[in-house]
């Protein structure tokens, strides 16, 4: 009978704690379409003297559609499913503080800049206790830079910077309050594949392989019943690897040097959830 008892007992803690699912908030804000617009801050330096700065905020928007979705569907106990394809469009004017291309002369000008990003994502959702989501995914995409400086033909105008981008990454959602969710993601990536055409140069080049670091906070907010009101800002830092040195005309050689960029920004949007 004791031993009876004690099987029953456990049993009946089973059934009143099962294993954690996802939550609803959760599920709701992570598996949704979503329309934003924001601003980004850029801050360019190439490593070389004497070399090239720029530095502006442009304005921009985005559209994201994610899933986060059971692996077992009506189970208490699923790994979910997470994936995301995210496109982030910024375009103004920035300053530019260089020189000319041959006379190294000091110029300050405006790079009528358009920035492109696109970022897919896929990855594991583990429910946690609390009805928070840990999600470690793998990401993949591309991101590009035209850079558009004045005035035309006096320097290397109308360059086209472009990366493939490829790593990791990890979000955390934490539902703080009825259709309130807190959520932070950080991600390590790799920019390969990439290089520049310079069309005013009559010049190209490829890339080697270096770093991007990103981090993204925000706030999701179910405001009225599918509809999804959002906030979010982030920070990211990458290295161009530049370019080897190539013949340019009479005893002259062009290459792209070693640069850092910075870009922080905010972005506000609305989201509908299809969960």
């Amino acid at each position: 009978m004791k031993a009876l008892s004690v099987g029953m007992t456990l049993a009946a803690c089973l059934a009143v704690r099962p294993a954690q699912a996802a939550s609803p908030a959760v599920s709701a804000a992570e598996t949704s379409i979503n329309l934003s617009v924001g601003v980004m801050n850029t801050q360019y330096h190439e490593n070389l003297t004497p070399g090239d700065d720029e530095s502006g905020t442009t304005p921009g928007f985005g559209v994201s559609i994610g899933a986060l979705l059971p692996t077992h569907p009506g189970y208490a106990a699923s790994v979910d499913i997470y994936s995301a394809l995210i496109y982030n469009f910024d375009a103004g004017n920035i300053g530019y503080s260089g020189h000319y291309l041959v006379s190294g002369a000091p110029l300050t000008a405006t790079d009528h800049s358009v920035f492109n990003r696109v970022e897919a994502r896929l990855g594991l959702g583990f429910p946690l206790i609390g009805g928070a989501e840990s999600i470690p995914f793998l990401a993949a995409g591309y991101q590009a830079w035209n850079r558009n400086i004045d005035p035309k033909g006096a320097i290397g105008t109308d360059e086209f910077y472009h990366s493939g981008l490829f790593g990791l990454g990890y979000k955390l959602d934490v539902p703080i309050g009825a259709g309130f969710v807190a959520f932070g993601t950080g991600e390590v990536l790799a920019l390969a594949g990439g290089g520049i055409t310079a069309n005013g140069a009559n010049f190209s080049g490829g890339f080697g392989v270096t770093p991007e670091e990103r981090v993204e906070l925000g706030l999701n907010d179910a405001v009225s019943g599918r509809f999804h009101l959002f906030a979010t800002a982030f920070w990211e830092h990458f290295n161009y690897a530049g370019t080897r040195p190539q013949s340019y005309g009479y005893n002259y050689y062009l290459y792209e040097p070693f640069s850092t960029t910075t870009q922080f920004g905010a972005n506000f949007g609305i989201g509908y959830s299809f969960n």
